[in-house]
């Protein structure tokens, strides 16, 4: 027998269904006529009154309730009936015994070798009081082979306010074929975190994918951290369900939530200005988490460009908001920088470098040729033109000075 998942939050459903029925809106055929208020039961399937199952013999189970009505307590006799021999129902209690201010839960199971649509009426009897509630049943033929589920990644961390992608396959095995119906589950410590805000979100792109024989199927599941300083760690659960009769398949990707943190980046990863002109990159903190002040600071190597920031410090998280910013302004002499901005909180540091390049004329010595020689050649013929200049210079002199004729 194959126990259909009539309740994933038994406790919560059934007392749904309670709710409903003593509001009188869960009970089926209400052929009776009984007195406002009057002691009274009703007679409810929950969450649904329909079933899908393969024609192939094996007994699949659904539940109904038999609820207590303003006091009412006492024997309900049940009675089922189907509207072909071609189905086969019957119920696990022909008597219940209802206590005031209480419910019987019978179970119903159905079987059947042969494809169709069939309905079962389930009728409650008690004394004048008589309900009755109907089930609606598709037969289908049986799905062959089976399907397999992978994940990109079954184990992360993430930080604070931060979100994620993982992709989910679902691969047709020996010719499966049909609809998957897929889910995620977040769990934390073993407790499901259904609509907790302060908890890790995960959400799929769809809840359905259409296999083909022997192909695989892709689906995507996002998770969004909160905004938090919280640390946990999570499973996410992937719950798929295909097939006649039904094949579960499923895994758990596991989510650590990292300690609360900052990251700091820069709005350009280089600088460009002509000599003595400034140039401005803004940077840019983002909180993970984080509350609090994040102080700048800035450095240069070399020497040679000066630098300021419009903001010494900004706080970031809770009412100030994810983001904060200061404005770097850099100007000097003509050269390649490296500037290095560091943004600190208590024993949080991070920080981020761009490249400082300022364009300009460099004086430089123009090397000196003779005659297509090499600058050193060059410069020595020249010396040795200008010794030789000067030793004949001074051999003239002489030469001069002793063949003058002195005069008397």
């Amino acid at each position: 027998m194959r126990d259909k998942s009539i309740m994933r939050n038994r406790n919560l459903q059934i007392l749904l269904a309670i709710s409903l029925l003593t509001l009188g809106t869960a009970t089926v055929g209400h052929v009776s006529a009984v007195l406002p208020n009057a002691p009274d039961f009703g007679l409810s399937t929950f969450p649904g009154n329909s079933l899908t199952m393969p024609a192939n013999g094996d007994r699949y189970l659904e539940a109904l309730y038999v609820s207590s009505i303003y006091g009412f307590s006492g024997n309900v006799s049940l009675n089922e009936i189907s509207n072909s021999s071609a189905l086969n129902a019957q119920l696990g209690l022909a008597i219940a015994k209802v206590v005031s201010g209480s419910y019987v839960e019978v179970n119903i199971t159905f079987r059947s070798l042969v494809v169709g649509a069939y309905s079962v009426n389930v009728t409650g009897t008690s004394g004048s009081l008589v309900h009755s509630v109907a089930f609606q049943i598709l037969v289908m033929t049986p799905s062959v082979g089976d399907f397999a589920i992978e994940a990109g990644q079954q184990s992360l961390s993430m930080l604070p306010g931060n979100t994620t992608t993982i992709s989910i396959s679902i691969t047709s095995i020996d010719n499966f074929s049909g609809p998957v119906y897929v889910n995620a589950y977040v769990y934390a410590n073993g407790i499901h975190t259904l609509n907790d805000p302060f908890a890790l979100q995960a959400t799929l792109n769809t809840n359905q994918v259409s296999m083909l024989k022997n192909q695989t199927s892709m689906d995507t599941l996002t998770l969004e951290t909160p905004n938090l300083p919280i640390h946990a760690i999570y499973t996410v659960k992937i719950d798929t369900t295909g097939g006649l009769p039904t094949l579960y398949r499923s895994l758990n990707v596991t989510v650590s939530v990292l300690s609360v943190d900052f990251t700091l980046k820069s709005s350009a990863d280089t600088l460009l200005a002509a000599s003595g002109a400034a140039a401005n990159s803004t940077i840019t903190v983002r909180s993970y988490g984080f509350i609090g002040t994040i102080g700048f600071a800035v450095s240069v190597s070399p020497s040679g460009v000066n630098c300021t920031l419009s903001k010494a410090s900004t706080p970031i998280g809770g009412g100030y908001g994810p983001l904060g910013n200061s404005t770097l302004s850099c100007r000097g002499s003509p050269g390649t920088y490296t500037v290095t901005i560091t943004g600190k909180s208590g024993s949080l540091s991070h920080s981020t470098a761009l490249i400082m390049k300022v364009e300009g004329s460099i004086p430089q010595t123009v090397g000196f040729t003779l005659f297509g020689l090499s600058p050193f050649e060059s410069c020595a013929v020249l010396a040795g033109t200008i010794a030789l200049l000067g030793l004949a210079s001074l051999g003239i002199y002489s030469w001069r000075k002793g063949s003058s004729t002195p005069t008397n």
